[in-house]
Formats: structure tokens, sequence, C-alpha cells
């Protein structure tokens, strides 16, 4: 087997820290995320809306059950007064008048309904008289002891359910009859206790109306915690979203997003928040709009200083013509062009015959008017792509781009012709011609700029050496012979 294939099948290769190394980051972005929506606003705000409605329907459920309960309690105890006061009246006739198997008959018809357990009668002395009971009901021996404490008749007591006996409600009520002696002396009627009859009754439906009474509020408090919780997480969305899109326009903004806007559009503290941003942002755009417009502004301004600056440093103050260092850089340029595109390439090397006597016969002043006439005269004649330069002194250099040494003569004896009429008519006084000399690419022995210039040059003296004011043109260099 190969190491490779050795490598490739072994357990804890580099296989799985890759697979750990890239769970790792997805965990730790899940992470991130829990931890960022347990913290955020929403989720907070959530939370409390739940725990304040949960807290709230628990006191209402509390309040309503035990409002229920006591209700519900009272009715009971009223029933229980109500019905051993109908006892009471339907056996005082029978107690009365000695009937004691009345009593127990009555008992026997009350017991049997619903709901009453027992029924017993007795005298004032707490005597038994009679007395009935409910089939299943077991305390009737324990609850006709004498009691040690015994409330005051027509209090309901309640007692709990035992393993013998169902949670029940007992009552003590007197029976009374009119006091027939007092009726018929005229006075006011008045009543005589003759015995107590004792019932109890079953909280069975007090019991079943408290269970449908806490069935009602559970379900109640229920379906309002069901309701309030959605409605409580749409209440803080509708508070929460608009305030996470102003913190996303102002993140966007503070990108330097200028053009980002809220569009919360609403009435309270949110949208004057909203509105606000905007209206910040609206100044802050006009504010950078201006200051962009400003820099660009100035940026012109400062380049086209820089091109006038550039412009008068290439320049001869006197003439107005371009100095000598911007001329070799232009020629440079033109010749590297001429040799690449085998075009034409003449320069023109041209001096004011006989300079030095003006200035000794007329003044400078003459002198440097007559300069500024003789580059007046050459720029005038020249091309927009022609460059005109004073070389020095009385001497000027002019480059024509794609141009032959005879076309370039036709322009020398223009620039020659023109001169000497105006020469003539602006200083009478003296007498002033040019003589130039001309060089082509083919007239050079040397490939290089600055041969280009001394070929001129050279022509120039040529037409010094003929005479002055007229124009000679360098020959092309021999070529070789062979052997």
């Amino acid at each position: 087997m190969r190491a490779s294939d050795r490598t490739s099948i072994l357990p804890g290769s580099a296989m799985e820290p890759r697979t750990e190394q890239h769970d790792q980051p997805q965990n730790q972005r899940r992470l991130r995320t829990i931890v960022e929506v347990l913290r955020s606003l929403q989720c907070k705000s959530t939370v409390l809306v739940v725990a304040l409605t949960l807290s709230v329907t628990v006191l209402v459920s509390g309040y309503l059950l035990r409002s229920s309960v006591r209700w519900a309690r009272e009715q009971h105890d009223q029933e229980m007064i109500r019905l051993s006061s109908l006892i009471a009246q339907a056996a005082s006739q029978s107690l009365a008048a000695g009937d004691i198997e009345g009593l127990a008959q009555l008992g026997e018809e009350i017991a049997d309904g619903s709901p009453m357990l027992y029924t017993a009668f007795t005298g004032t002395d707490g005597r038994l008289l009679a007395s009935a009971s409910s089939e299943g009901f077991g305390g009737m021996p324990l609850l006709l002891q004498p009691q040690d404490s015994p409330l005051p008749p027509g209090t309901p007591v309640h007692h709990p359910a035992t393993r013998t006996t169902p949670a029940f409600l007992d009552i003590t009520y007197p029976i009374k009859i009119d006091n027939p002696r007092q009726q018929s002396g005229g006075e006011a009627p008045s009543t005589q206790l003759i015995g107590y009859v004792r019932a109890g009754m079953s909280v069975q439906g007090w019991q079943r109306a408290m269970s449908n009474a806490l069935d009602l509020v559970t379900g109640v408090g229920t379906i309002f915690i069901v309701v309030a919780i959605p409605l409580g997480f749409l209440l803080v969305r509708r508070i929460v979203t608009p305030l996470s899109e102003v913190s996303q326009a102002m993140q966007q903004f503070s990108e330097g997003k200028l053009h980002v806007r809220s569009r919360v559009r609403r009435r309270d503290e949110i949208g004057q928040v909203a509105g606000a941003f905007n209206l910040m942002a609206d100044q802050h755009q006009q504010t950078h709009n201006r200051i962009v417009k400003l820099n660009a502004e100035l940026e012109e301004r400062v380049a086209r200083r820089t091109r006038q600056l550039r412009e008068l440093a290439s320049r001869e103050p006197l003439t107005g013509l371009y100095n000598r260092r911007h001329f070799g850089e232009v020629l440079r340029r033109r010749y590297s062009e001429a040799i690449r595109y085998d075009t034409g390439l003449s320069c023109m090397m041209i001096d004011v015959d006989d300079f030095k006597q003006v200035n000794d016969q007329c003044g400078h002043h003459v002198g440097d008017n007559v300069l500024v006439l003789a580059a007046t005269t050459i720029a005038g004649q020249l091309r927009t792509a022609d460059l005109a330069a004073r070389y020095g002194g009385d001497e000027f250099v002019v480059l024509l781009p794609q141009t032959e040494a005879d076309r370039a003569r036709v322009l020398g004896e223009r620039i020659c012709e023109e001169f000497i009429n105006e020469a003539t008519n602006r200083f009478p006084q003296t007498r002033v011609s040019m003589s130039i000399g001309i060089a082509s690419l083919g007239s050079l022995s040397e490939k290089a700029p600055e041969a280009l210039i001394r070929a001129a040059d050279g022509a120039l003296y040529e037409a010094k050496a003929a005479g002055k004011s007229c124009i000679m043109t360098a020959t092309p260099a021999p070529e070789p012979t062979a052997n």
C-alpha cells in the first residue's frame, strides 16, 4: 500500500480537523445569533409583556375566584337560612300541639329531598323530639350530642367531609309561635320560643358552583393569556421594527450611503426620531454636496493655476515663446513619435541678422522690440502642432512635426518676408533680416533628438557665412561606400 493511501484512511487524519474547524465557525455564528436575539430589545420587551400579562392574569383570576367563592358561599348560607326558616314555620304548629308523629313525618319528608341530609327537632331544653336523615348519612349520632359552645341560632356551620359523611352545612334555627295572651290584650303581637330545628344541607351544589367558577376563571385566564401573548408580541414588534429600520438607516448612513433615509412615517416618538434623522441626513448631505462642489472648484482652480504656473515656467518672459528647457522636452517626444510612426520631422534655427548693431545704435529697448516682433512673426506663421521657442539671445528654434525639409523651407521664406516687411515699417532706422537653418530626419547622420538641433544650427552657420538673410538646408548624410 502506498503512503498516500495509508494517510487517507488513517483515523484522525487532516480531514477530521478541517471538518471540526469548519463546523466550529458555524457553531460560533449560531451561538452569536442566539445571544444577539436574546439581547435584542424585541426579546426583552416580549418577555416583559408576557410576564406582566401573566402577573395581571394571575392577580385578576385570583381576585375573581376569591370573589366567586365568597359570593357562592354567601348565597349557599342564605339559602340554608331560608330553608331552615321554612322548616321552622312548617313545624311550629305541630310542635306547639305536641304532635311528635307530625314532626317525625315532616322530618322524613324533608330529609328525602335534595339537598337536605337530615332534620332534627328539639325542645327549648335541647331534648330531642324527632329526627330523620337521608340514606347514607351516618353523622346523626355525633350531631345530636350536646355542643360545648353552640353558635347563636340561625348561624350556618360548615363541616368538612369525613370518611362517613360528605361536606355539609349545619344550622340550628329557632321555632317560634305568636303569643296569644299579648294579642288578646290589644298589645303588639310577640313571639314565643317553643323549640329548635336542626337541619343539614349538602354542599355539593356549592362545590359544583365553585368548580364551575374555577373552570370559568381558568378558561377566561387561559384565553386571555393565549390572546395577550401574540398581541403583546405584535405590539412590541410594532414598536421595535420601526426602531430597527431607523437603526439600519443610521448604520448605512454612517457607512457613507448619504442617500439612505428612514421610511418610518408615524406620529409618535419613533416617528419624531425618524423625522429628526431624515432632517439631519438632508442637512448633512446638503453640506456634503456643498463641500464636494467647493472641493471640485478648488481642485479645478488649483489645476488651472498649476497649468498657468507650468505654462509660465515654460515660457520666456520677453517674447512669450517657450523656453529652451520646454522645447527640449517636446523635441524628445516628437522625435520618438516620428521614429515610431515613420513620419517627417523638421527643425528650424532662426537668427536675427545684425542684432548687436541694433542694440548699439538704437538701444536695448529697440532691440527688445525687434525680438518681440520676430517672435510674433514666427508664431503667427505656425500651425497648432508646431512649436516655437527662444533658444538664446537673438536665436529662435522651431519644431515642425510631420513636415519635410522642402515644406519647412517654404515656411521659412514666409517668415523672413513677413519679418522684413514689418521691421521696415516699424523700425525704419534699422536694417534687420533673418537667417534660417533647416534640418530634417533624413539629413541626420546620428539618430538622436539633439542631432536634429545640431544639424539645423550647422545649416544656420552656413546661411550666416553665405551673406545672411538667406535660408540653408542641411544636406543628407552621405551613404557609406562599399569597398
